[in-house]
């Protein structure tokens, strides 16, 4: 399960390299009621076994999640059961390496017609299934990513319980995903950015199903954008020739605030990224401020 009697506090960190590993092990607790999740997307399919390692070595607490990137996988959306399960094995066996062994699987990239797209969510859920347990060895668990068109709740034409029960029959998380900028941050007001962040898992909540509602209640995870840099693209973030470090520290204070003024946010929160390219990583210090400050205020409950 994905989570104890002990309500723990959960962080997610979606691309991540040295660097911020080093600050963010110096900076998060650790303990049995701290939780880290690593993950990371890399060219190829190939075992992530230093990234794995580097995980390991920050303490107990932090867990590497090998991301599956949908993209990489041709015409995946039509492909035969065993196909994928073809695909599912191999992605096991580079996931499972003894070398470099994963402690979830994070399926990456859902794609952002799903709302609408019934065959395409089966198939997903098909996939999450064998990517679980398919050619024996141990079971994976995985970690969900959300697209940002997909957590909103009024895309969605159908409830379709059957492919959020193979989410929570396979995953302990799922992340959805939100890149949004300064005026989200710092000029919405604190009920319209609730509403807006925490539309989905109210939704999943309705359906009165227990699989929907644990997803919505104990493994629903709000990403937000830890982007700074000259153009944030689809990460959107803060650009670093308009706001210095200081405003970043507002923007990162002002978005966990946002998440944390909700039932559904309450000590679960993810970021990303924390590298790619043009990155500037003077965003590290601010952000292991705020989640440093924001951890304590949970042991201090």
């Amino acid at each position: 399960m994905a989570e104890t009697a002990t309500p723990r506090y959960v962080t997610n960190f979606y691309q991540f390299g040295t660097e911020a590993m080093k600050q963010l092990a110096a900076a998060l607790p650790s303990g049995k009621n701290f939780l880290h999740i690593m993950a990371h997307s890399s060219p190829g399919k190939k075992p992530r076994v230093s990234l794995a390692k580097m995980v390991r070595a920050a303490g107990a607490c932090y867990k590497f999640a090998h991301p599956i990137d949908v993209h990489k996988y041709e015409n995946w959306e039509t492909a035969s059961t065993d196909q994928l399960k073809k695909w599912a094995i191999e992605f096991r066996e580079a996931a499972l390496d003894t070398q470099g062994r994963a402690d979830l699987f994070a399926f990456n990239e859902m794609p952002t017609d799903a709302p609408e797209n019934a065959p395409q969510r089966a198939q997903v859920a098909k996939w999450l299934r064998l990517l679980h347990q398919a050619g024996g060895g141990p079971k994976l668990r995985g970690l969900f990513y959300l697209t940002h068109r997909c957590t909103v709740a009024s895309n969605w034409k159908d409830r379709d319980e059957p492919f959020w029960e193979a989410i929570d029959e396979t995953c302990d998380w799922v992340v959805g995903e939100h890149y949004h900028d300064w005026k989200f941050a710092t000029q919405w007001e604190k009920q319209k950015q609730v509403d807006h962040l925490f539309a989905l898992p109210r939704w999943l909540v309705e359906s009165g199903k227990d699989p929907l509602v644990r997803l919505a209640r104990d493994k629903y995870i709000i990403l937000h954008s830890s982007y700074y840099g000259p153009n944030g693209g689809n990460w959107v973030g803060l650009n670093n020739s308009q706001y210095d470090p200081p405003q970043l520290k507002t923007y990162f204070q002002r978005l966990v605030e946002a998440t944390r003024a909700d039932e559904f946010g309450a000590w679960r929160i993810s970021f990303g990224p924390l590298v790619t390219k043009d990155l500037d990583l003077r965003l590290l210090d601010p952000l292991c401020d705020v989640l440093a400050a924001d951890a304590k205020a949970f042991g201090a409950r």
